[in-house]
């Protein structure tokens, strides 16, 4: 599963659970190609093709969180669309509602919805100054943390620092398996409805860690612009990482994993020194 489906298919159990529905007897459908069937389970649809067959009726609910999703016959319950494609044939039925939060989807004029409703916020498509505006506050936020830190506290971030550059594999390790651990884990904890509120806790102690990570990079940035001052070399370094970053995500597969390997380096820096509250010393074999 791609980690980006995570907090996708968390909050797809979170609406399970919201609606009544028996979380734990839910189909995942991860890859492949599958034909729905008559039985009484809610299905979410993965990084898969899931088909409603014509002339046959599945009671749903279906969640889309990526995939393809093709209904040609009936589906007696909700159809939620948070990502993915979805495709609604003509003469298919939805006999409750249709959700449309994301995604992209083609519906036929003669498919029959008994309703539908659209929570789709932002328009995928934005536009340049509302992706500049959206960066602005983005850099605002995290440069004022990395300002702060920088001010008061820049030993700790000098800790973390120190380990991405001078023990960049042994981060990479830790925070490899940490990000893989976690994320398993949270899945996990998502399918209980007890646990649901923690896993939602512990995804946000994750984006802290990966933000935390970036103001170190800040830091690290900051020591080579020529600002006099630690808290603001660190804001403005801190703004140029995330710059940086965006840049990357205009590269196709190469940014993406560049990305995403800097963000495991900080996390794995940051956990080995406890947030930067001590030094990283490596294991010393007996001679």
């Amino acid at each position: 599963m791609r980690p980006e489906l995570i907090p996708l298919l968390v909050v797809a159990l979170l609406l399970l659970s919201a609606g009544g529905a028996e979380v734990d007897r839910a189909e995942i459908l991860l890859d492949g190609d599958h034909a729905a069937d008559d039985a009484e389970r809610a299905v979410i649809v993965g990084d898969a093709t899931l088909t409603v067959p014509a002339n046959a009726t599945v009671s749903g609910p279906i969640y889309i969180i990526a995939g393809e999703t093709r209904i040609r016959g009936t589906v007696d319950g909700d159809v939620v669309q948070l990502a993915g494609n979805l495709t609604v044939d003509e003469g298919a039925a939805i006999d409750d509602e249709l959700r449309l939060i994301g995604g992209e989807r083609t519906v036929a004029p003669g498919a029959s919805i008994a309703e539908r409703t659209s929570f789709e916020p932002v328009s995928r498509d934005a536009s340049p100054l509302a992706t500049v505006v959206t960066f602005a506050v983005q850099s605002l936020l995290v440069g004022a943390v990395a300002f702060g830190f920088g001010r008061r506290k820049p030993t700790l971030l000098r800790n973390v620092g120190d380990s991405i550059t001078d023990h960049t594999l042994v981060s990479a390790t830790i925070g490899l398996l940490a990000s893989v651990t976690a994320l398993a884990l949270f899945v996990f904890m998502a399918f209980t409805l007890i646990l649901l509120p923690v896993s939602l806790l512990g995804l946000l102690g994750g984006l802290f860690v990966v933000s935390y990570g970036y103001v170190v990079y800040g830091y690290l940035l900051g020591r080579h612009l020529p600002f006099e001052r630690p808290g603001l070399a660190s804001a403005a370094g801190t703004v140029l990482f995330l710059g940086l970053l965006r840049a990357l995500s205009w590269l196709p597969i190469v940014g993406t994993w560049v990305g995403l390997a800097l963000s495991v380096v900080g996390v794995g820096a940051t956990l080995i020194t406890y947030f930067g509250l001590s030094e990283f010393e490596p294991v010393q074999l007996p001679k």
